[in-house]
């Protein structure tokens, strides 16, 4: 349960993270601050056995799993070409050590999103050059499911204030999404524009929809947690909402069953 000292610590934590300063010796005292800070909330915070548990049990599976990743990509390597039954079996194997490596960060990344101890640094960035590395990172897996993914952006310099990686991590759970429910030859377009002194980002898909019914559970990942995975977004929407409301943003979908859907992200403008 969230004490009043500890939502006040959380505050201040939230305005420390609001805070740019480019003067290294400032910098190091905002980082060591953080740090305190996030140790004084773990440390008050009653859910904290809960937290540490997940925390214990992600450590403990990325071992034994970087180990299979290792392994299967050594046998990659060496099994023979006119071996196609073999390989695959490891390719299988493969896909699924990563969508586990996924699965465990996220898992990580939820829980200290919840305990409000997620790294996180604002700052003016290029919304352009974050929707392009995450778009990059989805190009060889769209050719070969047929999709069409697209970017679409009203101007090259589009600037938020956020954090670099978590608004690249926001942009490829979305992507990522979309790419899961929507069918080959379908399409995926990702468009930034400025709108009344705010940035949209939105990811459209012409996938199969989600029934108007199901939009208030959306991102609640214990609603989620008792879909199928083939069924439910998992823990990525849940996770995308938690990154944008640190960046005091908003989100939102539209969606008709059998013709698509659309998830946009509103932020600050730097």
């Amino acid at each position: 349960m969230a004490t009043p000292l500890i939502a006040a610590l959380r505050e201040a934590r939230a305005k420390l993270e609001a805070v740019s300063t480019v003067e290294p010796g400032e910098a190091a005292v905002a980082r060591r601050l953080a740090r305190e800070l996030d140790d004084a909330i773990a440390g008050l915070d009653g859910c904290g056995p809960e937290r540490d548990l997940v925390s214990i049990v992600c450590h403990d599976l990325k071992d034994p799993l970087a180990s299979i990743v290792m392994g299967t990509g050594f046998l990659k390597k060496t099994i023979a070409a006119d071996q196609s039954a073999a390989r695959r079996v490891v390719e299988a194997i493969s896909r699924s050590a990563d969508r586990m490596t996924q699965v465990i960060g996220d898992f990580h990344d939820l829980a200290k999103l919840e305990a409000g101890l997620l790294p996180f640094e604002l700052r003016p960035c290029s919304v352009v050059a974050i929707l392009r590395g995450a778009i990059g990172s989805f190009e060889a897996q769209a050719r070969e499911r047929g999709l069409a993914l697209s970017l679409e952006v009203e101007a090259e310099h589009i600037d938020v204030v956020g954090d670099p990686m978590r608004l690249t991590q926001m942009a490829s759970k979305l992507i990522g999404n979309a790419m899961k429910f929507t069918a080959p030859g379908g399409r995926i377009a990702v468009r930034a524009a400025e709108e009344n002194g705010r940035v949209r980002i939105a990811v459209s898909d012409t996938g199969r929809g989600i029934p108007s019914e199901r939009f208030a559970s959306l991102f609640d990942y214990a609603a989620n947690a008792r879909r199928s995975p083939r069924d439910g977004p998992g823990l990525g929407l849940a996770i995308v909402r938690g990154l944008v409301d640190l960046h005091r943003g908003e989100i939102a979908v539209e969606s008709r069953v059998g013709e698509g859907s659309t998830f946009s992200i509103t932020l600050p403008r730097a």
